[in-house]
């Protein structure tokens, strides 16, 4: 109301209204958004939060949650906003919000059976398995489960391990796996079937024969078995004389093995090739040849090698000197034999032993002597073979050979060999001269002697090899002394 004087101090009053409005909002201001964690093994987490207040130019504002969820409260996995308004006393209003985010952090959980173990089923490659799928859980509902190796239950496996795996998948995209392994094992033995046994003769002048053969090969109730030869030589090989064994293994995709064996057996049929030759062989002092097969073989040969050469005979003895027949056997290593025959000339060649007496005396009787080759053979000559003869050049002596005379004994063997020696032969004359005396009637002469000589006296004597000498000796003497004593008279 307004007052207006005038100069006289007249009143007059007027008024007006004046209206003042509040159109000016109160403000509030929410805490920031934020996130919690799920509250573990659940899908919700309690959350706690400042619960803000709106303010005003004038008193008298409230404020009030028109959304969400009050601090403490138990809130759903997922976001929550919450939000508030304050409203002045004119009817002014303003809001605020913020979130709230419950992250379900937590893994949902899924557990898989026990790893399967089968074998094949015979004559398959594989096996039906069955087990019970796994179901994830989670502490949230709406969990998803699904297989993402492996195959389903009741399918067919192959050999080998499939490992199976299940991830299970919550509402907030959390995931979980587990697997487990399907393992068939092929126990399943491959098959391998080898040719009969082969039994060939040898290829002519050769030690082994090339033989062909079908090469087995192995089958198995998987693929992809391979088969190697483990002993004996390739179809199409040279296989040597004798039993040569040729080994098979197929072995399977899972390492299981078979094998099979069959022999090739290379028969020698040839007997060696004997060559012979005749040979000359001289005894020895003993009488004895010894000789070696070696010496008959001429160059035998066998085309798989010769194992021995033998004879009928190699010892021989004087009893054998000239021609033998001998009896070479070739065997070769296989044990085939083949014979040719060769001359052995045995020869004796040896002398004999001569030895003579170194001297031998004898005695001339009238005259004459003889000795025998026996007599100057000391007795110890000898032969292997034998004595045939035995000749002096000299067997008969006279008195032309009185004294030393050199014989020669000539030993010969009974195979023409001879041998001499020298002997002295001391040829003694021992048988005295006849003495044939006769008597004499002799005179002295004028001087009263008397000489007579030993011609007078012999009456022919004699000696085979003649008188050296007459000589009277001891007579004459006597006769002297008679004749002294007739004179002393």
């Amino acid at each position: 109301m307004y007052e207006f004087y005038d100069n006289a101090g007249n009143l007059s009053v007027c008024s007006f209204d004046i209206t003042v409005y509040d159109n000016e909002a109160p403000s509030i201001v929410c805490p920031a958004s934020f996130t919690n964690g799920n509250t573990p093994g659940n899908c919700t987490g309690i959350v706690s939060y400042s619960t803000p207040n709106g303010t005003d130019n004038c008193p008298g504002s409230t404020t009030v949650q028109i959304a969400g969820l009050a601090s403490g409260a138990t809130y759903p996995v997922g976001v929550t906003t919450n939000t508030f308004r304050v409203t002045d006393a004119s009817g002014n209003t303003a809001t605020c919000s913020f979130t709230v985010t419950i992250s379900d952090s937590e893994l949902p959980v899924i557990t898989c059976p026990a790893n399967v173990n089968q074998n094949v089923a015979s004559g398959t490659c594989g096996a039906v398995a069955t087990y019970t799928a796994p179901v994830g859980t989670d502490n949230c509902p709406g969990s998803t489960t699904l297989q993402t190796a492996g195959l389903a239950s009741g399918a067919t496996f192959p050999v080998g391990t499939t490992t199976n795996t299940f991830r299970v998948t919550d509402a907030s995209g959390n995931s979980a796996t587990c697997s487990f392994t399907v393992t068939i094992t092929d126990n399943e033995l491959p098959g391998i079937t080898c040719p009969a046994n082969v039994s060939q003769n040898v290829t002519s002048g050769t030690c082994g024969r090339v033989v062909t053969f079908t090469s087995p090969v192995g089958s198995d109730n998987c693929s992809g078995p391979t088969t190697i030869q483990t002993a004996g030589f390739a179809s199409g090989a040279t296989f040597p004389v004798g039993t040569t064994t040729n080994t098979f293994r197929v072995t399977d995709a899972s390492g299981n093995t078979a094998t099979c064996s069959f022999t090739v057996t290379v028969v020698d049929n040839e007997d060696p090739m004997t060559i012979c030759q005749n040979i000359t062989t001289y005894l020895n002092n003993g009488g004895t040849s010894t000789i070696t097969a070696t010496q008959i073989n001429n160059g035998s040969s066998d085309a798989c090698g010769i194992a021995s050469l033998t004879l009928d005979n190699s010892s021989f003895t004087c009893a054998n000197v000239g021609s033998n027949t001998v009896v070479l056997t070739v065997t070769d290593v296989n044990a085939n034999t083949a014979t040719c025959a060769a001359t052995v000339s045995i020869q004796d060649t040896v002398r004999p032993i001569a030895m003579c007496r170194i001297s031998q005396p004898i005695w001339n009787n009238g005259g004459t002597s003889t000795i025998t080759a026996t007599q100057i053979n000391n007795g110890l000559l000898g032969d292997a073979c034998g004595i045939a003869s035995l000749i002096l050049d000299i067997g008969s002596f006279t008195c032309a050979n009185v004294g030393s005379n050199t014989v020669v004994l000539t030993v010969t063997d009974v195979n023409g060999n001879t041998a001499s020696c020298a002997a002295t032969v001391s040829v003694q004359d021992t048988v005295r001269p006849i003495a044939v005396c006769q008597n004499l009637t002799s005179f002295l002469n004028n001087a009263g002697t008397s000489t007579i000589t030993a011609t007078q006296i012999n009456n022919g004597s004699s000696d085979a090899c003649g008188i050296a000498s007459l000589t009277l000796g001891q007579y004459q003497l006597l006769l002297a002394r008679i004749l002294e004593v007739i004179q002393s008279c």
